[in-house]
């Protein structure tokens, strides 16, 4: 079974097309073309987190429907005057036309082009392809936490044979 799982994960081009459709989600999110947007999920996809509702006191996990999302994007980015993310790393894993996908993002809001900031957090994705087109079938996300820093992994430098052979030599 670990066989399998490593081959799964070593999948380049499924890598590569999951990762072009989660750009363009980003893409359809920050210019928050509703419309766009909800082509990047399958029909009764959801997106769930952790908020604090209006009228309610405390943070409790909220999973809704991309529509229903969408009904309420007033309230939340379509207010910004500044809303941008963008996927900053993603660890893609997939099997056939199923895959997941945990992403690092940056987000830039504020209500007012003086009020920016500037956050990151985690999305954590499952998507399914068919004909050839992945989208989203479930989103959950989650804020940084506090005392600890996302980090976004360097890439990867490719040794040249000089190098090796300098490593060899001393």
């Amino acid at each position: 079974m670990a066989d399998s799982l490593a081959r799964v994960e070593a999948d380049s081009s499924l890598r590569a097309g999951v990762e072009g459709a989660l750009r363009l989600y980003y893409a359809r999110f920050s210019d928050r073309d509703w419309r766009a947007f909800r082509r990047s999920f399958w029909p009764g996809a959801t997106i769930t987190t952790r908020w604090i509702p209006p009228g309610e006191r405390g943070q409790r996990v909220w999973t809704q429907t991309v529509e229903e999302f969408v009904r309420r994007a007033p309230e939340g980015p379509g207010r910004m005057a500044v809303f941008s993310e963008r996927m900053l790393h993603a660890h893609v894993t997939g099997y056939g036309d199923l895959a997941s996908a945990w992403v690092v993002y940056e987000g830039r809001w504020g209500t007012s082009r003086d009020s920016v900031r500037t956050v990151r957090g985690i999305d954590a994705f499952t998507v399914y392809r068919d004909d050839g087109v992945w989208r989203i079938t479930s989103l959950a996300f989650t804020p940084e936490q506090p005392g600890r820093t996302l980090e976004v992994p360097q890439p990867r430098t490719r040794r040249t044979a000089t190098t090796s052979r300098s490593a060899a030599v001393r």
